[in-house]
């Protein structure tokens, strides 16, 4: 009955909201009430939000700060309206040592009243990993119903679920690293359909937010003409103007009849032998020995590509 989703990793805080939107955009179940947010700064601070109401949408009143978005540790739970105040509860937090959320009761209190999630952070300050925290946990105090993502202020993650939330059929949970980043998402999540879908989602839709916030799109012009030279990795090569001059393929030299043909994905976009960014949409192309003779069905095609900033 509970999503928490966290990352580490430049705007870690857009990239939870963005997770976290598309859960409420496709789940069904317990999704779109109370959201506890918190993030920690570039600058060191603890920083949070929450809403009892409407998800995402009810969490700020305008567009969420700066500061929250661009933060490099960021964690959030959700569920269900109406829950337990303080809302503050669900997600141990300290500036320096890191954060934990999870799913089910990560709040509950064990029988010296400090709360579970607030255990795991403790041990973290004392110099556990996060995944030794989470695992230490889970082995001392196997009776509760609650699962764990622990993140450390140095970026690392610990995941785990109490035994009795592994025997449910609808939980799940996903984690996902971006090569190009270096960011890390991972979400834990039961009660929400279609629960074999929706940790991938979440972690999915977050990395890519966390990578456009750190790219401006611009424009190149490809036009029919265009030949496809041999190269070790798919290229589109462009002048100082950023005029398209030509590109490379593994395949080109198998392009001999006229054949549909993709350039592939995260293809690189070079000036000056020199890697500017990459192409943010794959044109479908039609080849003829080698030559380009349209792209998406026209002559000549604006395509954005992606520079990292």
């Amino acid at each position: 009955m509970t999503i928490g989703i966290a990352a580490s990793g430049p705007w870690a805080g857009a990239g939870i909201l963005a997770g976290l939107h598309a859960v409420e955009a496709v789940g069904r179940g317990a999704i779109g009430g109370f959201v506890s947010l918190a993030v920690l700064t570039l600058d060191g601070r603890l920083l949070r939000a929450e809403t009892q109401n409407s998800g995402t949408k009810g969490l700020f009143a305008n567009d969420p700060p700066k500061e929250i978005l661009q933060a490099p540790q960021a964690a959030l739970i959700s569920s269900g309206p109406d829950r337990p105040e303080p809302l503050s509860q669900f997600i141990a937090a300290k500036p320096g040592v890191g954060l934990v959320t999870g799913h089910r009761f990560p709040q509950a209190l064990m029988r010296d009243a400090q709360p579970l999630n607030g255990a795991i952070l403790n041990a973290i300050e004392a110099g556990r990993t996060a995944q030794q925290a989470v695992d230490e946990l889970i082995a001392h105090e196997p009776g509760f119903d609650a699962g764990f993502i622990a993140l450390s202020v140095g970026g690392e993650f610990g995941i785990g679920n109490m035994p009795s939330v592994l025997r449910r059929a609808d939980q799940g949970v996903a984690m996902r690293m971006c090569e190009t980043t270096s960011a890390s998402v991972a979400a834990l999540h039961n009660a929400i359909q279609p629960h074999k879908a929706i940790g991938l989602l979440a972690v999915e839709a977050a990395l890519d937010a966390m990578q456009l916030r750190q790219t401006v799109q611009h424009d190149i012009t490809l036009g029919a003409g265009l030949r496809l030279k041999r190269g070790d990795a798919p290229e589109v090569h462009i002048d100082a103007d950023g005029q398209a001059t030509g590109m490379t393929h593994p395949q080109a030299n198998d392009l001999h009849e006229e054949m549909s043909f993709g350039m592939g994905d995260r293809v690189r976009v070079v000036r000056n032998g020199t890697q500017y960014g990459w192409l943010g949409h794959e044109p479908f192309m039609v080849v003829k020995q080698g030559v380009v003779v349209s792209l998406d069905g026209q002559a000549s095609l604006q395509v954005p590509v992606l520079v990292p900033v």
